[in-house]
């Protein structure tokens, strides 16, 4: 079972109690097992590099003008990097400001901010780089509705699926992993991926989510795709104590009756290999029967 890494960008650090001067961490890489490198932001500029552990306790920092080490030298290079191509998005800082509003509230002087917006998404998620617009929205965003989440929605609508589930995990953008439930059809192996992540993540509500979406998205003959689905329902129901798969598989065959012409019999044998969850949803049906 995985252990996802929580995710600190946007996080505003005070360096001394009732001071108004605040740092934000705008970069950040995951170093297994614990560790996590950050940079932290005066504004624009990176002025601190910081080791954290997974419970955001720092464990070294200092100012980049002071001191380099070989990971803060190739923290900045990486950030550099990605600096770089940035400058070759037409987003200005009135547009990231824009960009933090709901729809109704915007702006949009720039026509094609929402263009930009969904393009940078699109370039992150390619290189699976820290994302500046989800740190702007985590330390400045006051809705979960901004320009710039209205954009992440449509960017993982077109990447590619696998990339876009690594990019929201780093993220932890947890409540827009179900949003990937429709790709499932063409990349059974999202289902597994999603579970190994997020079963022990709150009581396995977000896989729950997921797993009903991809059971109403896919092709009810894809049998690899099927078969995860209730694999990993079968999975929730012994960690959590849920009833996951009954539904589940009570809407599969109902979809089974309306769009095939197969009996339950007959798409069960034909669709589960598995023996310990063929025997699992033969419990289920008898007990329906009975009942």
């Amino acid at each position: 079972m995985a252990h996802l890494p929580p995710s600190y960008l946007g996080k505003k650090v005070f360096l001394e109690k009732n001071s108004q001067r605040y740092y934000v961490i705008k970069y950040e890489e995951f170093k297994p097992p614990r560790k996590i490198h950050v940079l932290l932001f005066d504004h624009d500029v990176p002025a601190i590099f910081a080791v954290m552990d997974k419970d955001g306790k720092f464990l070294d920092s200092f100012f980049l003008s002071n001191k380099t080490t070989e990971d803060s030298a190739k923290a900045m290079e990486r950030y550099r990097e990605i600096a770089e191509r940035k400058k070759k998005h037409k987003v200005t800082q009135d547009d990231l400001h824009d960009a933090l509003k709901p729809e109704g509230e915007a702006k949009k002087k720039n026509e094609n901010i929402m263009k930009y917006l969904k393009d940078e998404h699109l370039e992150d998620i390619k290189h699976q780089w820290p994302s500046r617009l989800i740190a702007l929205q985590n330390a400045d965003g006051k809705s979960s509705q901004s320009l710039i989440m209205i954009a992440l929605t449509e960017a993982i609508k077109e990447a590619n699926p696998i990339k876009s589930f690594d990019f929201l995990a780093k993220h932890r953008l947890d409540d827009y992993i179900p949003f990937l439930a429709n790709h499932v059809q063409e990349h059974p192996e999202l289902v597994e991926k999603v579970s190994v992540a997020y079963i022990s993540i709150e009581n396995g509500d977000i896989l729950s989510e997921f797993l009903a979406r991809a059971a109403d998205y896919v092709d009810v003959n894809n049998r690899e795709a099927v078969e995860s689905i209730l694999q990993e329902s079968y999975k929730i129901d012994h960690v959590h104590y849920t009833s996951m798969m009954k539904h589940l598989l009570s809407r599969l065959l109902q979809r089974v009756k309306e769009e095939t012409a197969l009996t339950n019999k007959e798409w069960l044998s034909k669709t589960i290999s598995n023996k310990e969850l063929r025997r699992s949803i033969a419990d289920i049906l008898r007990s329906q029967t009975s009942s």
